[in-house]
C-alpha cells in the first residue's frame, strides 16, 4: 500500500503542478505573470468578474455545452434503447458506426464540419459548434445509456405487464428509473467534455463567439498577464466543479470501467 500511495503521489505530481502553478501565478501583482509571485494580489480577479468578455465567452461555453447534452439524450438514449432489439452483428455495426465522432481525429473532423458550414452557410454560429461538439461526443452518451440498460433486469417489464402496465406506463414507470443514472451519467460526462471542448471550438469559432477555452488560448498570443491566469483558474473551478458533480452523482466509473 505504500508503494502504491507512492507511485500515486509521483503521478499526481505532473497532474497537478501546471494548475498550481496557473492558479499561484494569478496572484502577481505586477503586469506580467510570473512564478513565484512577487507579492500577493486579487485585483486580477476583480478585473475578471467585471469583464464582459469574460462572461461573453463562459455564455457561449455554457450554451455550446447545454445544447450538446440536449442533443445527446435527445438522440443518444432512443438509440441505446433501439440497439438491443437489432441482431448482434447489426449491433455492433451499427455502434461503431455511430461512434465515428470520436474514432476519427477530432482536428479532422473539425475542419471536415468547418468545410461544410462553410458550404451551406453554418460557418460562424454558434449553433453550428454546438452541432459539431456534440456529434464528437455522442459516444460517451451512447455507451453509459447502453450500459444502464444491460445492468437493469430485463423480466422487470414483463413483470409489470402482468400486474396491468401498459407499454408507455412500462418504460415510464419501470424502464427510465432505472435507466436514469446512465442517461444522468452520460449526459455530465457529456457537460464536462463540451464545455471544454478547445479544437472543434478553435476551428469553428469567431472572434464574435469564442468560447472560454477559446479565448483563454487567444490571450497567449501577446503577453501573458495576470489577469489570464485568473481568468484560467476560474474555468478550472468551474470544470472541477462540474467533474465533481459526475463524479457525485452520476457515478461514472459503472458505467464507463466496466469489467
Amino acid at each position: 500500500m505504500r508503494v502504491a500511495a507512492i507511485v500515486t503521489a509521483c503521478a499526481l505530481v505532473p497532474l497537478l503542478a501546471p494548475t498550481v502553478l496557473v492558479v499561484t501565478a494569478s496572484l502577481s501583482p505586477g503586469e506580467v505573470l510570473t512564478f513565484p509571485p512577487q507579492g500577493v494580489t486579487t485585483r486580477w480577479y476583480t478585473e475578471m468578474f467585471t469583464s464582459d468578455a469574460v462572461w461573453t465567452a463562459l455564455g457561449n461555453s455554457l450554451f455550446v455545452a447545454g445544447l450538446s447534452v440536449l442533443i445527446n439524450v435527445v438522440c443518444g438514449v432512443p438509440a441505446a434503447l433501439a440497439l438491443p432489439h437489432v441482431g448482434r452483428y447489426a449491433r455492433t455495426s451499427f455502434t461503431v458506426l455511430l461512434s465515428l465522432g470520436l474514432s476519427s481525429p477530432t482536428i479532422v473532423t473539425a475542419f471536415a464540419y468547418f468545410d461544410l458550414y462553410g458550404r451551406i452557410g453554418l460557418r460562424g454560429s454558434l449553433t453550428a459548434v454546438a452541432i459539431a461538439v456534440a456529434v464528437t461526443c455522442f459516444p460517451f452518451m451512447l455507451w453509459t445509456v447502453l450500459a444502464a440498460i444491460e445492468d437493469t433486469n430485463p423480466d422487470l417489464g414483463p413483470a409489470a405487464a402482468t400486474l396491468g402496465a401498459d407499454p408507455v406506463e412500462q418504460f415510464l414507470f419501470v424502464r427510465l428509473p432505472l435507466l436514469a443514472p446512465g442517461i444522468v451519467t452520460g449526459a455530465l460526462v457529456v457537460f464536462v467534455l463540451s464545455i471544454t471542448d478547445f479544437v472543434v471550438s478553435q476551428v469553428l469559432t469567431t472572434i464574435d463567439n469564442q468560447t472560454l477555452p477559446v479565448f483563454v488560448y487567444s490571450g497567449l498570443r501577446g503577453a501573458i498577464s495576470p489577469a489570464l491566469g485568473a481568468v484560467s483558474a476560474f474555468f478550472i473551478a468551474v470544470v472541477a466543479l462540474a467533474f465533481a458533480v459526475v463524479l457525485r452523482l452520476g457515478r461514472v466509473e459503472r458505467f464507463l470501467f466496466r469489467t
